[in-house]
């Protein structure tokens, strides 16, 4: 009995240690998310004497068209940038497609494009490059492989199809690429969209994302999004250029790491990511958290304790703990946590949209109360489903550190790669050249 009464107490002492420690790093994070996104966010970067800026490769990897494409794309001709190019990359033949960009290049003749058009591999005979090309399994890293062999400025920068940028951001981004800084990359954030659905998406890149998002930045930890992240070429050239990163699916978290093992240092840009895909529901966004979830899960055995820094579980423990040390009521502790915890959530969203919000106070607390529900509906599909996810309409059985197997990939036939280059702003004409490949993806993605 007297062992057991040890025992006892001993795991209701490692529990109670535990769940106060809990309490104190979600409080912690919450200060650390405010602080640093106060500190970064919408904050003009100082030129620090810089003479001249580099020559920035913009590679645009697109699937589909969406009812915002069209104004999202034509944010990336008009920057205020001094040298820089857009690289188009589709992955199959798409009519409509290939008309936007053509209306959009034809539209602005003075910045430098090119379309490269159909997922192929590099156009070379070379037996050994072959065998590396057909290796890879990640589609967007796939789509880009040719546009990343034509880029001709020292960055480059990977832009998502459904971000719109702002016209002063690329500059910005280019002012936080110091001497010793390796990548700069934008914070996940949303666009002002109508509908609930686009509420609860803001709301929660603005507040859980970004909190967490922002305080494991701060401390140096790898959280990088490859949404949009700006580079230096030499980097991935020195270990193979993007092929080498062909194998993860996320692949964002593997040039995060390759850039520190260099010895550079990683920076967030001051203006967030502003996704604008014309697509967006309650559905999709929940089916894109469990996948970003499973993914977390292969990276860091951390991903597993998540559900503990939630709103409504931390609430829970504070109550109870409170409880039992302070005989305090549990309920009323409870209730003084989420209320707080609401509070603190809506300065974060206010810091991180930069200004006033496009909803009303009641209807971001049901998006915040939607988001903070779901999050359990997550954490279970992820935990109960299975190792697959499905990404840019294809299906991967997901293996240790995010290596994909496709599970299915039906034969088709060999179409040629087309590259449609224009001039650069200083010549007078354009040139066109057709570069020929053997299939390797299904255009299915």
């Amino acid at each position: 009995m007297l062992f057991l009464h040890f025992v006892y107490l001993l795991a209701l002492t490692i529990t109670l240690v535990l769940s106060i420690l809990v309490i104190i790093l979600v409080w912690l994070f919450h200060m650390g998310g405010m602080s640093y996104g106060y500190y970064t966010f919408h904050r003009k970067p100082s030129p620090n004497n810089i003479k001249e800026l580099p020559g920035i490769s913009i590679i645009k990897p697109l699937t589909c068209t969406d009812a915002n494409l069209y104004e999202n794309l034509k944010t990336f001709f008009n920057l205020k940038y001094p040298r820089y190019e857009v690289l188009f990359c589709i992955q199959e033949h798409n009519s409509e497609l290939i008309d936007i960009i053509e209306r959009l290049r034809a539209q602005y003749p003075h910045v430098e494009s090119q379309l490269f058009v159909s997922s192929k591999k590099f156009p070379s005979d070379d037996e050994t490059s072959k065998v590396e090309t057909n290796e890879i399994k990640n589609p967007k890293i796939f789509n880009m492989l040719s546009a990343y062999d034509k880029a001709q400025y020292p960055l480059f920068l990977i832009s998502d199809s459904g971000l719109l940028m702002h016209e002063d951001t690329l500059y910005d981004m280019a002012l936080c690429m110091r001497d010793d800084v390796g990548l700069v990359h934008q914070m996940p954030f949303t666009c002002d969209r109508k509908g609930f659905a686009g509420s609860v998406e803001k709301v929660y890149f603005g507040t859980q994302h970004a909190r967490m998002y922002m305080t494991i930045n701060l401390i140096g930890i790898n959280c990088v999004t490859g949404m949009s992240c700006l580079m230096r070429k030499e980097i991935i050239d020195r270990v193979g250029g993007l092929k080498a990163f062909g194998n993860y699916i996320a692949e964002d978290f593997y040039f995060a790491a390759e850039v520190t093992k260099q010895g550079w240092k990683i920076r967030v840009a001051p203006i967030p990511a502003l996704q604008n895909s014309g697509d967006y529901s309650i559905s999709i966004w929940l089916e894109r958290m469990i996948r970003w979830f499973k993914l977390r899960m292969r990276l860091s055995p951390l991903a597993y304790i998540e559900p503990l820094q939630e709103c409504f579980t931390s609430a829970a423990l504070a109550g109870v703990v409170t409880n039992y040390l302070f005989e305090w009521n549990a309920l009323v502790v409870a209730a003084c946590h989420i209320l707080l915890w609401f509070l603190f959530d809506y300065f974060m969203l206010r810091i991180t949209q930069g200004g006033p919000l496009p909803f009303s106070k009641f209807e971001f607390a049901i998006a915040w109360l939607v988001r903070e529900l779901s999050a359990y509906y997550i954490y279970f599909k992820a935990f109960t489903g299975s190792s697959t996810i499905r990404w840019r309409g294809k299906e991967y059985r997901l293996g240790s550190g995010t290596r994909a197997v496709e599970i299915f990939s039906p034969p088709t036939s060999s179409v040629p790669t087309i590259v449609v280059e224009t001039s650069s702003i200083s010549s007078s004409s354009s040139s066109n050249s057709i570069l020929a490949g053997t299939h390797l993806l299904s255009p299915s993605l």
